[in-house]
C-alpha cells in the first residue's frame, strides 16, 4: 500500500484551509461593502485649493481693486466739492438781512442736502455692485482654472481646503455664540483628507497667466 506524501498531506490539508479562508475574506468584503451608504463609489484622486491663498495672490483682484479704489476716490472728491458748496451757500444766507431772502438760501441748502445724500446712496450701490462684479469674476475665473488644472492632472474631485482652520467665536451680542459656531459648521467643506494633493499655486499660476492673456 502506498503511503501519502508530506507534500500531498499537506496539500489535502491546505486545499480546505484556503477554501475556508477565501469564504471568510468575502464574507468580510461584502459586509464592508453593506455598511456603505446607498450609491458610494470610490473617489479617484482627490486635490485641494487654498482659496484665502488665492485671493491674496492673483493679479486680477489687485486690478479690481484699483479701479474700485479709484472709483471710491473720485466719489469723496465729489462729495467734498459739494459739502463745501453748501457750507458757502449757508455762510452766505447768515450775511443776509432780508428774513425771506434768507430762508430762501436756507431751503436751497437744505435741497442740496437732501440730493447729496440721494447721489450718495446711489454711488454707494454702484460701488457695491463693482464689489459684487469683482467677487464673481474671479470665483469663475477659479472655478474655470481649477478644471482645467483637474483636467491635466487627472483629478476627479477638487475641495475647498479649510480642514486646518480653527472655528473662532467672537462676543457680539447681535450674532449668539451658537449660531457662530453652528454657521462654521455648516460651511465646512474638508473634515479628514488623509491624501490630497495641493493645486493652489498651479491655480493661481494659470489665473494670472490667464488675466495677462489677449
Amino acid at each position: 500500500m502506498a503511503h501519502a506524501t508530506p507534500s500531498r498531506t499537506i496539500g489535502r490539508i491546505f486545499t480546505p484551509v484556503a477554501f475556508l479562508l477565501g469564504c471568510v475574506l468575502v464574507g468580510y468584503t461584502a459586509s464592508v461593502d453593506a455598511s456603505k451608504p446607498a450609491g458610494w463609489n470610490a473617489v479617484g484622486p482627490t486635490a485641494v485649493v487654498d482659496v484665502a491663498k488665492v485671493f491674496e495672490e492673483i493679479e486680477e483682484r489687485t486690478n479690481w481693486d484699483i479701479r474700485i479704489e479709484s472709483m471710491r476716490a473720485s466719489i469723496e472728491s465729489e462729495a467734498r466739492s459739494r459739502s463745501q458748496a453748501m457750507e458757502r451757500r449757508l455762510k452766505e444766507s447768515e450775511a443776509i438781512t432780508d428774513p425771506d431772502e434768507r430762508q430762501k438760501v436756507r431751503d436751497e441748502v437744505a435741497l442740496m442736502q437732501l440730493r447729496m445724500e440721494q447721489w450718495g446712496n446711489a454711488k454707494t450701490r454702484e460701488v457695491d455692485r463693482e464689489e459684487s462684479l469683482k467677487w464673481r469674476s474671479i470665483y469663475r475665473n477659479l472655478l474655470r482654472e481649477t478644471k482645467r488644472v483637474a483636467e491635466a492632472e487627472g483629478i476627479e474631485v477638487v475641495l475647498v481646503d479649510d480642514s486646518e482652520s480653527e472655528i473662532r467665536t467672537e462676543n457680539n451680542q447681535q450674532v449668539p455664540l451658537q449660531a457662530q459656531v453652528l454657521q462654521q459648521i455648516s460651511t465646512r467643506r474638508v473634515l479628514f483628507a488623509k491624501t490630497t494633493v495641493d493645486i493652489t499655486d498651479q491655480v493661481i499660476i494659470r489665473m494670472n497667466n490667464a488675466v495677462g492673456a489677449p
